[in-house]
């Protein structure tokens, strides 16, 4: 889906979440959605207030704070807690599941899609008769760069 089609859409979906909500619709807050669906990548809030502050919006930690929790509720990011690593955020609105490597040296992060964690969870559903509504999967290690240059 072309980007700015995508933007609209979260737009609309948050737009939506405060009306209903009855939270405020402030320019502020769009303008954080959007940085946050313009990046490729996870972000913690010291990043994002540097972001934010170096485009030169007008943007306040409690404002980013809130509007991060707004986000959550809205299910247009998730929350993820790596070890040793401060609260790491994604956008989530579009994006199919996946699970991280975490490199304990660099601290990237590695997304990846193991087709094979469908069958877990199937197994997990039908025979432990458990239902899955989501699960987190992270593994540390050393990443292929942090590897050739112990």
């Amino acid at each position: 889906m072309p980007k700015q089609k995508i933007l609209k859409e979260v737009n609309s979906v948050f737009n939506d979440f405060l009306q209903e909500k009855d939270h405020r619709k402030t320019p502020e807050r769009f303008a954080i959605l959007n940085e946050i669906y313009k990046k490729a990548s996870h972000f913690n809030i010291d990043e994002m207030y540097s972001i934010m502050k170096r485009k030169k919006y007008r943007v306040s930690r409690a404002t980013l704070y809130n509007t991060i929790e707004l986000l959550l509720n809205a299910k247009l990011i998730r929350k993820h807690h790596f070890e040793n690593h401060p609260a790491e955020y994604e956008k989530c609105y579009f994006s199919r599941q996946h699970d991280h490597l975490i490199c304990d040296k660099c601290n990237k992060i590695i997304e990846f899609c193991e087709p094979r964690m469908h069958n877990i969870k199937q197994f997990i559903s039908e025979e432990l008769k458990f239902k899955i509504e989501r699960h987190t999967l992270n593994m540390y290690g050393l990443c292929e760069s942090c590897q050739n240059n112990k």
